[in-house]
């Protein structure tokens, strides 16, 4: 049987500003971990965000939604019961991700083929650890200290800050869907035909989708 959800639990006061607010924190602290291990491997600093505009990466953000919904309910379960779930979670996730990246755009953020017991170069078992791990943090540590913030700051300036930040992104991933979308034109010969193509070939050229995203990788038909 399941536990009595309580009503200060997680999962009861889970709304859709609260998801938001995980989701705009986790793009961002996302691109600062990817920014940081850059660093930290290869010694030099280059752009790890998903869109177009802001320090945002949407794979994390995703994830870190996926987990609140899955995890909020497991609060109270044990570790191993959170970590085993959290685990499949994530590397489904994790998969589902480089491959819609791979769909829509033609190109891969990450690769684990050189990593042993990988899955296609999506998955590996050493990442899919360390979303087990992660998990039992988000639902003992992340979790908990989220709701005390979101339920601390004021409620209208909470409102005010995830419908800007909505419409925001809402924006940025259209446009970063129409610069990818005319990068990979552009790529193949096909030369400008309207207004909207010839804004992306002057704001979007080449160079700048490649600082953009500097670690995608075309992947080979």
């Amino acid at each position: 049987m399941g536990r009595e959800i309580q009503e200060g639990d997680f999962a009861v006061k889970l709304n859709f500003e609260k998801l938001v607010c995980v989701f705009a924190s986790c793009c961002v602290i996302g691109f600062c971990v990817e920014s940081v291990w850059c660093i930290i491997k290869n010694g030099y600093l280059e752009s790890r965000q998903s869109l177009v505009y802001g320090p945002l990466s949407v794979a994390y953000g995703m994830g870190g939604v996926l987990l609140t919904l899955v995890l909020s309910r497991f609060s109270d379960s044990s570790l191993w019961k959170v970590f085993l779930i959290s685990f499949l979670v994530g590397t489904a996730a994790e998969y589902i991700c480089s491959l819609g990246q791979e769909i829509v755009f033609g190109s891969v953020a990450w690769d684990y083929s050189h990593l042993p017991l990988n899955i296609n170069g999506r998955v590996c078992l050493l990442y899919s650890l360390f979303w087990g791990v992660l998990g039992v943090f988000w639902v003992k540590v992340f979790m908990p200290l989220t709701d005390k913030l979101v339920n601390a700051l004021n409620p209208n300036a909470v409102t005010a800050f995830v419908w800007a930040f909505s419409v925001f992104f809402v924006f940025d991933a259209m446009m970063s869907a129409g610069a990818a979308f005319r990068m990979n034109e552009r790529e193949k010969g096909v030369p400008a035909s309207s207004r909207i193509d010839v804004f992306f070939d002057e704001h979007f050229d080449n160079e700048r989708m490649h600082k953009i995203y500097a670690n995608s990788k075309k992947v080979e038909k």
